[in-house]
């Protein structure tokens, strides 16, 4: 009898934290805490709206939604999450369907790693 072997994908995600302590010292602690937060609520609100409009096959709204939230994620240091967004718009861009589910499961789970990892990072002190 064969083996069955489940793999598991892992993939490490990047944060820059030289730029949430960036976000700290010009917006100031507070405020910058409240807008990651503003970003990170966004970035999973759009991750809904990506799987929508891939369900829709509406393949400008994926891509204007993907590229908003490249922008976010970059803007706060996520970089990982930006570069995989930006995937996942390059492949809607093409209408390639096998490469943009496959970008689009990579987006879900680097997402989820991401904003965990940019949530616990916010309590870097300046």
């Amino acid at each position: 009898m064969e083996e069955i072997c489940r793999l598991e994908m892992r993939e490490a995600v990047t944060i820059d934290p030289d730029r949430l302590v960036e976000l700290c010292v010009s917006m100031g602690e507070l405020k910058a805490e409240a807008m990651i937060t503003t970003a990170i609520e966004e970035l999973a609100r759009g991750i809904v709206e990506v799987e929508t409009a891939y369900r829709q096959h509406d393949l400008h709204a994926l891509q204007d939604r993907a590229s908003v939230m490249a922008k976010t994620a970059e803007h706060i240091g996520m970089t990982t999450f930006a570069r995989v967004a930006e995937d996942v718009m390059a492949c809607a861009q093409a209408c390639e369907g096998i490469p943009l589910a496959a970008t689009l499961t990579r987006l879900r789970r680097i997402a989820d790693r991401s904003l965990s990892a940019v949530w616990d990072m916010q309590d870097i002190r300046v």
